[in-house]
């Protein structure tokens, strides 16, 4: 668990992330999304400065639940929407590749010891996988989703998705 000050840089980065997806025209569950990725990339940047074994231990676990919820709430209520119109289709199943490969990364990880030797570069390539899905979305998925799908729509999906995510919490994903 985070202490108070990597909360405090979490939700900051988070609220950040939040207002550019605001100048950029994002609503409802893509502003969501996008504070999200702020708030779980500074834990990822935390972990990924550091060689203590301790904050490895203390903030992966964060990390990778934060991680999994994410992609459980995109993969059952943002995606399968996307998937419905053909201006945004070919996004959706590029996202179900990519998610495949960020679980993938997480076993990865999940395979070594906090204190082993593999753990740092195996983290850096989850690092770098959830740093490039997340530029992917913000910059291309994000906008023409928007714009295809609506800002009400968009609205309403931020309900569908924090669901999504309690089931995630709920151990049935």
């Amino acid at each position: 668990m985070p202490n108070t000050l990597e909360k405090v840089a979490s939700k900051a980065m988070g609220t950040v992330k939040a207002a550019k997806a605001g100048l950029q025209g994002l609503t409802g569950v893509f502003m969501h999304l996008m504070q999200e990725h702020g708030e779980v990339s500074a834990l990822i940047k935390r972990v990924a400065l550091s060689d203590d074994v301790d904050v490895r231990r203390e903030l992966y676990p964060t990390i990778r639940h934060e991680l999994l919820a994410h992609e459980k709430g995109e993969t059952d209520a943002l995606y399968p929407v996307l998937a419905e119109y053909p201006e945004t289709r070919a996004i959706a199943a590029k996202h179900a590749q990519e998610a495949s490969a960020l679980e993938a990364a997480i076993r990865s990880v999940d395979a070594v010891d906090f204190g082993a030797a593999a753990w740092a570069p195996a983290f850096k390539r989850l690092a770098d996988l959830v740093t490039s899905h997340v530029a992917e979305e913000e910059k291309d998925f994000f906008p023409i989703a928007q714009e295809t799908m609506g800002e009400e729509r968009a609205r309403g999906l931020t309900g569908r998705f924090e669901a999504a995510k309690r089931s995630a919490n709920d151990g049935s994903y």
